[in-house]
C-alpha cells in the first residue's frame, strides 16, 4: 500500500497513475492499494508514521480515508468499497 496526497484541486486519475506506476516500477513493485490521506501522518522527529498506516490495514470498513484497488483487467486504480474488499477477501479478485 501508498499514502498519497494529492495537491488542492485535484483528484486521483485511476488510469493515468496506472500507466505511470507501469512505466516505473516492474509488477512486483507496484502498489497494489492506494490510501488518500489529507496530510502524512507524522511523528515528532518528522517520519512518517508507517506502522500506524500498516495495522490500519485496507479494510474499507474501518479505515476512514478513501481506498483504491490495482485493477489489472481495467488497468486502472479503482475505488475500493466494501464489495471489491469482499472480493478480494473471498478470492475472487486477485491482487
Amino acid at each position: 500500500m501508498a499514502a498519497l496526497v494529492l495537491r488542492p484541486g485535484c483528484r486521483l486519475d485511476g488510469p493515468a497513475l496506472y500507466r505511470h506506476v507501469e512505466q516505473l516500477l516492474p509488477p512486483y513493485a507496484r502498489p497494489r492499494f492506494l490510501r488518500l490521506q489529507e496530510r502524512l501522518a507524522m511523528t515528532e522527529t518528522f517520519k512518517q508514521q508507517k506502522v500506524r498506516l500498516a495495522q490500519e490495514g485496507c479494510d474499507p470498513a474501518c479505515v476512514p480515508d478513501p481506498l483504491f484497488l490495482l485493477d489489472e483487467a481495467t488497468k486502472a486504480y479503482v475505488p475500493l468499497g466494501p464489495t471489491r474488499w469482499q472480493g478480494v477477501l473471498d478470492g475472487h479478485l486477485r491482487i
